[in-house]
């Protein structure tokens, strides 16, 4: 209990409960223990991520490239999904979701919210009906891509595609000049605190 306590800390209460009932059941359970393994393994040799210009697309079918248009542009929290997932995928989203409201309260709306699929995708169709789906906000950025534009991008920074059933979750944040400044493990990941530090960053 005290590690699905971890994962949830910061959230609703209600959002608590009913997402500690799936991390304490089923698949959810497994897929924990493999990311808090994968986790610990990783933090051995934490390194700077390598920021690839990938071109990707967004929901709307607008093309950006990752370090020109993305990275640089302002104070930027970068996540993870996987579409169709519904283990801890979920529990990513909703974070970043308490993360944008927090943001929002504490006047600092500007700083970006950009969520990378672990999967490629060729059709923003898709991207949109997976926003749409789980609810997010159009101020955040779902952006996908062709394989070879997404591989190295996802690679260089610490993210490879992986399988709807073991895939790896983490935040990164960056500066307003697009330079990495830390990376928040998936079960260390307290909404306040990220949303503290984004300010904190912005210097507001």
């Amino acid at each position: 209990m005290r590690e699905a306590t971890g994962l949830l800390a910061g959230l609703p209460a209600g959002l608590r409960a009913s997402l500690a009932a799936c991390l304490l059941a089923g698949p959810c359970a497994a897929w924990t223990s493999e990311v808090r393994a994968g986790e610990t393994r990783a933090a051995m040799v934490v390194l700077p991520p390598v920021v690839t210009d990938a071109e990707l697309f967004d929901a709307t079918g607008r093309t950006v490239r990752f370090r020109r248009d993305v990275l640089g542009q302002g104070v930027t929290l970068v996540t993870f999904t996987y579409r169709g997932c519904v283990t801890l995928c979920p529990l990513s989203d909703v974070i970043a979701e308490h993360v944008e409201a927090l943001l929002e309260k504490a006047g600092a709306g500007d700083v970006r919210i950009v969520t990378l699929t672990l999967d490629p995708s060729g059709d923003p169709v898709e991207l949109r009906r997976h926003a749409e789906q789980i609810g997010m906000s159009p101020r955040r950025m779902l952006l996908s891509g062709d394989l070879r534009e997404t591989a190295p991008l996802l690679d260089g920074l610490g993210a490879p595609f992986g399988t709807l059933e073991n895939h790896r979750l983490f935040f990164l944040i960056f500066d307003a000049k697009g330079r990495f400044v830390d990376r928040v493990a998936l079960d260390k990941a307290v909404p306040e605190d990220i949303a503290a530090r984004l300010v904190a960053i912005s210097g507001r």
